[in-house]
């Protein structure tokens, strides 16, 4: 008997018709005319789209929904905002702050369709690695409905003394199996090269992969991005190390572009692209015509490199909106990167679904007998209608088990 049957599913891609089976977990089978009698529970898709459930593989769980009354214009505008909310939070009350803001954004992603996330974890002079624990015991309370990933993401911004601190207890974290990923925005100060290096070799030390904000910013200066590729090449590290943002290389010209992007392909490099949140924060100094903010996320898909987008920051100085949805994050990024024929949304989906989970290493992800049932059923009968009319999720499925429905009833009136 299996647990689970969703009958006359369609999947991305275009294959209609087809029958999934769920035991312990995991698909079983995939096939055409399954009997109902062989399983405990059975869900009739009737013709719509199933998906292997949304990644969303870069995000800040400690900083979501905490906007304030603050406004944030710019990228240090907002740094500055969140450090000021981090100083009202009573002492000894940061993690449970972030438990109950985190907590509240998964619920949000969850029932969207998220099944796995990887969030960035701040380490603060003053916090140490309280952010990270408290983002710990989240990811165990909520493992049932949702993965998570830890990377950190060490604030340099005080000194040599307090940098060298910081290398310090990212390496204990890492000795502590407290992150998953190594990371850093080490583009913010002023020895970059040298920060990624030494959090590189952090990650090799412990065999951890590598998760970087890289190269934020609109002015023409991709060091780091070409550092990185070098460091991936150099340790080993190809198909390990994912960059987000990589906002620069839409400053510097094509024929730079070009060699950069052939450098990440030949490092297997992951990009991240977060176009809610560059598109608010980037830009802003620009008279007409104002950049958009995102990287090239058309050549690195002709390019053959894995893109993925995900939300980044939700409700909060770095971006006041966001709803922790991907379909949402999907739809944007299809409209910015001018990718809206039927095959070039088909490619943006997979960058929300089977991309990210590339990018986080999730080798038992997807819609092959073996792998985790994390599914979801759409209103919709293709991933580019469910992009395009933003489809209902119907189903949300966890390791076989339904964890959330959804369902909206309109009554028309003319």
């Amino acid at each position: 008997m299996f647990d689970l049957l969703i009958q006359n599913a369609n999947i991305p891609g275009g294959q209609t018709g087809l029958d999934i089976a769920v035991a312990d977990g995991r698909i079983a089978s995939i096939d055409r005319n399954i009997p109902a009698n062989k399983a405990r529970e059975v869900i009739d898709a009737g013709g719509h789209l199933v998906s292997p459930g949304f990644v969303d593989s870069h995000m800040h769980l400690d900083k979501v929904l905490s906007l304030g009354d603050t406004e944030s214009k710019t990228l240090d505008a907002a740094i500055r905002n969140f450090t000021l909310y981090l100083q009202g939070i009573p002492a000894g009350m940061l993690g449970e702050d972030i438990r109950r803001r985190a907590e509240q954004v998964i619920r949000l992603a969850v029932s969207s369709g998220t099944t796995a996330l990887r969030t960035n974890a701040n380490v603060e002079a003053a916090s140490g690695l309280q952010g990270i624990q408290a983002l710990n015991e989240l990811k165990e309370h909520v493992r049932d409905v949702v993965d998570i990933r830890i990377t950190c993401l060490p604030n340099f911004y005080d000194g040599p003394e307090a940098q060298e601190q910081r290398l310090q207890l990212i390496d204990q974290a890492c000795g502590e199996g407290l992150i998953d990923f190594v990371g850093g925005a080490n583009h913010h100060h002023d020895n970059c090269a040298e920060l990624t290096e030494r959090l590189f070799k952090i990650a090799v030390k412990h065999d951890l992969p590598v998760d970087f904000h890289v190269d934020e910013s609109d002015e023409p200066n991709i060091a780091e991005f070409e550092q990185v590729a070098r460091l991936t090449m150099e340790h080993g590290y190809e198909g390990r190390v994912s960059c987000g943002h990589v906002t620069a290389l839409n400053a510097v010209d094509d024929v730079t572009a070009a060699r950069a992007i052939e450098h990440a392909r030949k490092a297997d490099l992951n990009i991240i692209t977060l176009p809610s949140c560059n598109l608010y924060l980037m830009g802003r100094t620009d008279k007409q015509p104002i950049r958009r903010g995102v990287t090239r996320i058309r050549e690195f898909v002709e390019a053959g490199v894995n893109i993925a987008y995900a939300s980044d920051n939700i409700r909060d100085p770095f971006r006041p909106l966001g709803n922790a949805d991907m379909l949402e994050e999907g739809l944007l990024t299809a409209q910015v990167a001018q990718m809206v024929t039927t095959s070039e949304l088909e490619t943006v989906f997979a960058m929300g679904t089977v991309n990210g989970a590339r990018a986080m290493g999730l080798t038992d992800y997807g819609l092959a007998p073996g792998k985790r049932a994390d599914l979801v059923i759409f209103d919709a009968t293709s991933a580019p209608e469910a992009l395009l009319s933003q489809a209902i999720r119907t189903h949300v499925i966890k390791n076989g088990r339904v964890v959330a429905r959804n369902s909206v009833t309109a009554e028309l009136l003319f």
